[in-house]
């Protein structure tokens, strides 16, 4: 935000739209997709005029968190979703919110999105879109094998694992967790607490 990039963009439809247009135009490649990830606006009807504008300077697609820029825990907008689903002949995919499979249908549903991506969910649930409502210790012990064999650095091989043990483990035992500084105090603790080698 402090740099002008991300939801700033909002109140510069201008420049966002010359970005998607000199993208296009610069890598004239028939299957290069050019794509914008935005929040919603307070009145619905400038992020509809905004996806419009970018549809016609050639965005191939929109994802749309039904958010503004201010809010942070207030439910998402699926109104907000649907009325730019509706105005717009790309693809839309639905962002916000999703945490299970069955959340991500019912937004489906009521949005008509041809798509539904999620972040903190799909974090905290890599298997959510197989229908699993927490994370299986089999997801887990693919993490571990896949970050030891790619040498994924700690910061990222822990903080994924804290995402994905927050419905498994009890508070006192992730707060633990939560804190571990090491690789090898990580793989001990994943065996004695859930049986993972």
């Amino acid at each position: 935000m402090a740099d002008g990039y991300g939801a700033c963009l909002l109140s510069k439809p201008d420049l966002l739209c010359d970005m998607v247009s000199q993208a296009k135009r610069r890598v004239n490649k028939e299957n290069f997709t050019v794509s914008i990830k935005i929040r919603v606006h307070k009145e619905i009807k400038h992020t509809v005029e905004l996806c419009r504008r970018a549809e016609k300077m050639g965005a191939s697609f929109i994802s749309v968190h039904g958010r503004t820029k201010e809010q942070r825990t207030q439910p998402v907008d699926l109104h907000a979703i649907r009325a730019i689903k509706e105005a717009v002949s790309i693809p839309v995919v639905a962002n916000g919110d999703v945490r299970s499979l069955d959340n991500a249908l019912k937004v489906h549903e009521e949005t008509l999105v041809n798509g539904v991506m999620a972040a903190r969910g799909i974090l905290a649930n890599p298997a959510m879109y197989a229908g699993y409502k927490e994370t299986p210790v089999e997801c887990i012990k693919d993490w571990v094998n896949l970050s030891l064999s790619l040498g994924t650095p700690f910061s990222c091989f822990h903080h994924h694992l804290i995402f994905m043990l927050e419905s498994l483990l009890p508070r006192v035992e992730r707060s633990v967790f939560n804190s571990l500084a090491s690789t090898s105090a990580v793989l001990e603790f994943l065996f004695q607490n859930l049986g993972i080698e």
